[in-house]
């Protein structure tokens, strides 16, 4: 019987290595040693951690005229995916893999403003090409991620023509917004809500915050739309007119301090992923990447700190009444999670199935942070969920067929702690109170400890990795 012989035939095969180790965890734990047990362990760790290598064919007598197209389309590769919020690290791997399903090896030196990609064969004839691409200006939609997630994903699997390449990272770079600009700036609004809510949840302060995102909602399209040469001015104008919205009339209206209320309007320049994914650079050896990052972070920050300071000399501050009690109750978080979700799909052109899978991880990130925060406290909570993050991202990916980072980066953006950085440092400058030094020093303990947990989760994926061989030992 063919069915049953081959049957057989698998069952005597070697057990893989991973196999192998989750067998001598089970033999040990059941009966021999805890020796044996703790080696189990050790096997299982490291059959998950040490990435699966594929060989590949090299390529076959290419030419300098290929070599030096296929650099310039790996650095304009390069550019997207540093643009689309991948940290500097991981480009650098994505784009040596995909040069190797091209049959050559190649270098880079990625930096958050752009990436330099030299390719060579492996005999070294007829020699190397390098090419830079710079980062362009302004982040991805979620749909634009999706896309180049996709085109990543087939550029692994098979050497896609050169032609097809740039056809598909043009027709990503002119994905037109879904959504239309009253849809949008109700995003934002939502955003504004969702993270408003996580921090001070009261009716009143709802209302301020729904009202204060629709404004700067408005005025991110207005620039955009129609100055773009002062969207580097943005956050400070953004700054100035929530903060004298609220001195003058939201806080006197609506019973709120103005505090409570000025920073979740400016959640669209909040630098938490920036300083998050600096410390992460800094952690993996990228230290160029990662100052970077931390300076610019630190920059916006101070622009944003400007606008306030300016806002709280010029505007005169109207009394606030009596402080409206706390109304809500502690349900309000879980739906502020939901809500940030609903906020990211409208705001960020997230793809329409995400939406059910945004909210589920989300909550996921909310339910493990909030358990690891009553076990040990703050810094426990946002490594475990940091930890969480990737694991999370990717089995959703291989569930639904979202890529990893649609969902990635949403959650990731609402554990990353950017609004209590604008905070210290608007105590320090407005406040010229000294427990700004004490928030501050809070933030980056918190970024450190995301980073931390999102290098460790990135860890436990079993990721592949190819190389390039030469013929008689190429597997792929």
């Amino acid at each position: 019987m063919p069915f049953f012989r081959k049957r057989k035939e698998e069952a005597a095969k070697p057990p893989t290595k991973a196999g192998a180790a989750i067998s001598g965890v089970i033999s040990g734990s059941l009966g021999e040693s805890v020796d044996a047990a703790w080696q189990g362990l050790k096997n299982v760790g490291e059959a998950f951690r040490d990435p699966k290598r594929v060989g590949v064919r090299a390529a076959d007598q290419p030419t300098v005229q290929w070599l030096r197209q296929l650099a310039s389309l790996l650095s304009k590769l390069g550019a997207e995916i540093l643009r689309s919020g991948e940290n500097t690290g991981d480009t650098e791997k994505q784009i040596v893999d995909i040069a190797a399903r091209y049959g050559v090896r190649a270098r880079c030196f990625a930096l958050p403003s752009g990436i330099f990609v030299r390719v060579e064969t492996v005999s070294g004839d007829p020699g190397s090409e390098l090419d830079f691409a710079p980062v362009s200006d302004g982040g991805m939609q979620l749909n634009q991620v999706e896309a180049l997630q996709k085109l990543l994903l087939r550029m692994r699997a098979e050497a896609v023509p050169f032609d097809q390449v740039r056809d598909a990272l043009r027709a990503e770079q002119a994905m037109p917004r879904r959504f239309q600009p009253t849809a949008v700036v109700s995003g934002y609004a939502l955003l504004t809500l969702a993270l408003g809510l996580l921090q001070h949840p009261t009716l009143n302060a709802a209302i301020g915050y729904a009202v204060l995102g629709a404004a700067v909602g408005v005025l991110q399209y207005l620039v955009k739309r129609h100055l773009p040469p002062l969207l580097t001015l943005l956050p400070v104008a953004a700054s100035i007119l929530v903060t004298a919205l609220a001195l003058r009339f939201a806080g006197p209206l609506l019973h709120e301090e103005p505090g409570n209320l000025f920073i979740p309007p400016l959640i669209g320049f909040l630098p938490g992923a920036a300083l998050t994914l600096g410390a992460i650079e800094l952690a993996t050896d990228s230290a160029l990447s990662g100052l970077s990052r931390l300076a610019g972070a630190v920059n916006i920050l101070l622009m944003l700190a400007l606008g306030i300071l300016v806002a709280t000399d010029t505007v005169h501050a109207h009394p606030v009444g009596k402080p409206v009690p706390d109304t809500l109750g502690a349900w309000i978080g879980w739906a502020a999670a939901a809500l940030l979700a609903i906020g990211f799909t409208i705001n960020s052109d997230a793809p329409n199935r995400s939406l059910t899978w945004l909210i589920a991880a989300l909550l996921a990130t909310r339910v493990v942070q909030t358990a690891g925060t009553l076990v040990g406290g703050q810094v426990l909570g946002a490594f475990v969920a940091g930890m969480g993050l990737p694991l999370t991202a990717s089995w959703i990916g291989k569930r639904a067929g979202i890529p990893d980072q649609v969902i990635f980066l949403p959650a990731f953006w609402m554990l990353v702690p950017g609004a209590h950085g604008l905070s210290g440092v608007q105590q320090l400058l407005v406040n010229h109170s000294p427990a700004g030094w004490q928030t501050l020093l809070n933030v980056m303990i918190t970024v450190v400890a995301i980073a931390l947990g999102v290098l460790a989760g990135a860890s436990l994926r079993r990721t592949t990795r190819l190389e390039v061989l030469p013929v008689e030992q190429a597997t792929g």
